[in-house]
C-alpha cells in the first residue's frame, strides 16, 4: 500500500499506522484464530473449540498493536 486507507491529518507522522489482521476460520469441529501484523509472523495462532473464539482476543490484538507501535520510527510516535 502506498497510502493509508483512512488518512488522518494529525501532525507529524500522520498516515503511519499499525496494520493488524484478525481472522477466525470456523471449521465443522473447531475454529482457528489468527492475529497478525502485516508481513510478520502471527502474534496468535490457536485452534479453539466453538464458542471460545473470542477468549483473550482483546489481549492478543492489544499486544500486536503495542509491538507494532514500538517498531514505528520515533518521529511517528506521540508520547
Amino acid at each position: 500500500m502506498s497510502k493509508p486507507l483512512y488518512p488522518v491529518e494529525d501532525g507529524p507522522g500522520a498516515g503511519r499506522y499499525v496494520d493488524v489482521v484478525v481472522r477466525v476460520m470456523v471449521g465443522p469441529r473447531r475454529s482457528t484464530v489468527l492475529v497478525e501484523r502485516q508481513g510478520e509472523p502471527a502474534s496468535l495462532y490457536e485452534t479453539r473449540e466453538h464458542g471460545r473464539e473470542t477468549d483473550g482476543l482483546g489481549d492478543a490484538v492489544e499486544a500486536a498493536v503495542r509491538e507494532g507501535l514500538a517498531r514505528l520510527p520515533q518521529s511517528s510516535r506521540v508520547e
